[in-house]
C-alpha cells in the first residue's frame, strides 16, 4: 500500500484516484512501483477533467478548468514544468520526461470540452467516438506510461489499446447511467438497441486487444478487467443499465483483479 504522504504529490494523486476512481486505484496497485508513480498523477488528471463540466452549470466556468490543463500540456511539451501543484507538475513532469506523449491527453480534453458544451450523443456511434476520445485516449496513454507502446508509437498496438479503452468506457458509461440522467447535462438515456450495439461492440474490441496485445498484463492494462463481464451482462439485459442494476457483487470484483494479478494476467 502506498502511503499518503500529504507532502508527495505522487501520494496525493493516488488518494484522490482511491476515492473517486477505486477500480483503476485497485487495479494501479497490481503494478510495480515505476508503474504506480506514472499511472496515478495520470488518471489523477483524468477525474480532474471528467468532474470539471459538471462542476457548475455556466459552461463558461468548466471551460476554463479545462483550458488550466491544457496549459499545463502545451507547456509541458516546450519543457515548462507546471508550477508545485499536486497533479499538474508530476503529470508536466511525465510529459517532459517523455513517459506520456501529449497527444492523448489534448484529445482526453477536447472531449471534456464537449461535455462541458452539454453535447447531445444520442446514437451509438456519438457515443463510442466520444469514448474512445476519453476512455480510449487515456488507457493508450496508460500503456505508453506503462511500455506498452513506444514514444513513437505503434500503429497496431496503439490501436489496440485505444480499442481496450474504449471497451472500458462503453462498461463504465453503461453502469453510470443513473448518475448521468440525475446530472442532466443534455444527457440522453440509451434505448435496449443501443445499448446492445454498444455492449457488442466493446465485447469485440476486448477481443481484438487480446489477439494483439497477448493475454499478458500489466497494471495499466488491468484497469479493464470488468468490462467483459459487465459488457456481457448489458448485452443480455440492456434495461440493467438504465435500472443501475449493472454490475457484480464486491466478491467477484475483487476476486477476479486478484486472479489476474496472480496469474500475470489482464
Amino acid at each position: 500500500m502506498i502511503e499518503l504522504n500529504p507532502r508527495d504529490p505522487i501520494a496525493a494523486c493516488a488518494e484522490m484516484v482511491q476515492k473517486g476512481d477505486p477500480d483503476r486505484f485497485l487495479a494501479t496497485m497490481t503494478g510495480a512501483v515505476e508503474e504506480r508513480k506514472r499511472l496515478f498523477p495520470l488518471y489523477a488528471f483524468n477525474l480532474e477533467i471528467a468532474r470539471a463540466p459538471f462542476m457548475s452549470q455556466e459552461p463558461m466556468v468548466a471551460m476554463i478548468r479545462l483550458q488550466f490543463w491544457r496549459d499545463v500540456i502545451e507547456a509541458a511539451t516546450d519543457g515548462r514544468e507546471a508550477p508545485k501543484h499536486d497533479v499538474a507538475t508530476p503529470l508536466s513532469q511525465l510529459v517532459i520526461w517523455g513517459d506520456l506523449r501529449a497527444a492523448p491527453l489534448l484529445t482526453m480534453l477536447d472531449a471534456r470540452e464537449r461535455d462541458a458544451q452539454g453535447a447531445p450523443r444520442r446514437d451509438a456511434g456519438q457515443i463510442r467516438t466520444y469514448l474512445r476520445d476519453s476512455a480510449g485516449a487515456l488507457m493508450l496513454a496508460a500503456g505508453q506510461a506503462t511500455g506498452l507502446t513506444d514514444f513513437e508509437g505503434d500503429h497496431a498496438r496503439d490501436q489496440a489499446l485505444t480499442d481496450l479503452g474504449e471497451a472500458a468506457g462503453i462498461a463504465n458509461w453503461l453502469m453510470s447511467q443513473p448518475a448521468l440522467k440525475a446530472a442532466g447535462r443534455g444527457h440522453v438515456v440509451p434505448d435496449d438497441g443501443t445499448i446492445r450495439e454498444l455492449s457488442e461492440a466493446g465485447l469485440a474490441a476486448i477481443d481484438h486487444a487480446y489477439t494483439v496485445l497477448g493475454k499478458d498484463g500489466n497494471a495499466a492494462l488491468r484497469s479493464a478487467w470488468r468490462s467483459r463481464a459487465i459488457l456481457r451482462q448489458a448485452q443480455k439485459s440492456p434495461r440493467s443499465a438504465v435500472d443501475g442494476t449493472l454490475g457484480q457483487s464486491e466478491f467477484s470484483r475483487r476476486g477476479s483483479l486478484l486472479w489476474r494479478s496472480l496469474w500475470g494476467r489482464w
